[in-house]
């Protein structure tokens, strides 16, 4: 999408410390890693991969997170509704998104006009609760993302959609990490440990990673194309059914998107089982297939974290019921849909999700 069309989300500009841009340097002359399999976890578990999510139009004013919480220390321990909360400091968080383009992902010398992120979550692996939990961000959240000028200027932040946290960089590792930095941000400051960003090409290489997952089908949605998917049926996906049973939705019905949703839920719940017994089988040999989708993958992940995390998911448990959404509204924007999160709701949420009460 062009440059100038975003201009009209951008409502708000903050200074950028000197801090931020020496590390972008960093970051700009520094080798990305690749491949991970617990990548693949978060790439299925973004609460839609790749995913087109166009939202009725509701109106709700948007504040930021964090707003109403006391910080004592940064992000490590805060005051909420007249209680002492501390960061639970033995969790992992590992962001991903889902980038709507195909073919190699590589950054260039021109910043923005890059691909959208379609999905964006954050996977939170706890080691103190030996439990995972997947919080999915809608992509039209309106919150604070970095912009720069084509020549890579950094413009400070504006408010706009999350989605183009990774639009308006170079389509490399900038981009990578200013949706980090985006996340981050509308989440109170919480740290965002590792991140990995793929994009349609992935899509047949994850699914093989653990060779095909076996499940039963929870609705009718694609039984007119697909009669081999309707309802009730056990199918093993392969690379002919994994991209419309991952992504197809009638948009000419309501809430059509609800039926995806529930058919994602039930591949990830799937694949987090079968990933799990393979890590324990072939730890190596997982990582080495990674490097087959190498050129649809940009990630932070070294193949030492990549151990540790492995490691780490073989401990911690997950269920349909480990899956979570901010709550918000919906309105209709001057280019896009824009969604606006209950700021009440999200406190709660982080509370939750990230802090233990002292």
């Amino acid at each position: 999408m062009a440059d100038t069309s975003h201009q009209h989300h951008h409502r708000h500009h903050h200074r950028h410390s000197a801090g931020y841009r020496i590390r972008r340097w960093l970051r700009k002359n520094k080798k990305l890693a690749i491949g991970s399999a617990v990548i693949c976890i978060a790439a299925l578990a973004a609460g839609g991969t790749f995913l087109h999510q166009e939202r009725a139009a509701q109106s709700v004013m948007h504040v930021t997170a964090g707003n109403s919480v006391d910080m004592k220390s940064g992000y490590r321990r805060i005051t909420y509704q007249g209680k002492e909360y501390q960061y639970n400091s033995l969790i992992t968080t590992i962001l991903y998104a889902g980038i709507d383009s195909e073919g190699e992902m590589k950054a260039s010398n021109a910043y923005s006009n890059k691909a959208r992120a379609d999905s964006i979550s954050l996977v939170i692996l706890d080691k103190k609760h030996q439990r995972m939990r997947i919080l999915a961000l809608n992509r039209d959240t309106m919150t604070d993302i970095r912009r720069y000028s084509r020549s890579g200027s950094d413009m400070g932040t504006y408010v706009s959609h999350l989605g183009y946290a990774y639009s308006y960089g170079d389509g490399g590792e900038v981009s990578c990490e200013d949706l980090r930095e985006a996340v981050s941000n509308l989440l109170g400051g919480i740290p965002v440990n590792e991140y990995a960003v793929t994009n349609r090409s992935s899509m047949t290489y994850i699914n093989d990673l653990v060779g095909g997952i076996t499940l039963t089908v929870p609705n009718n949605d694609l039984a007119d194309q697909y009669p081999e998917l309707k309802e009730g049926s056990t199918v093993t996906l392969d690379d002919t059914t994994i991209e419309p049973y991952l992504r197809y939705r009638d948009t000419t019905k309501d809430f059509s998107n609800e039926g995806r949703i529930e058919r994602q839920q039930t591949y990830v719940t799937a694949y987090i089982e079968k990933l799990k017994a393979q890590l324990q089988k072939d730890l190596n040999g997982t990582w080495e297939k990674t490097q087959d989708m190498s050129e649809f993958l940009q990630t932070s992940i070294t193949r030492n974290k990549y151990i540790t995390l492995a490691n780490l998911l073989e401990q911690v448990s997950f269920s349909d019921a480990d899956y979570y959404r901010p709550k918000g509204q919906d309105q209709l924007g001057e280019l896009h849909d824009e969604f606006y999160v209950d700021e009440a709701a999200l406190q709660q949420l982080i509370i939750e999700l990230f802090y233990e009460e002292i």
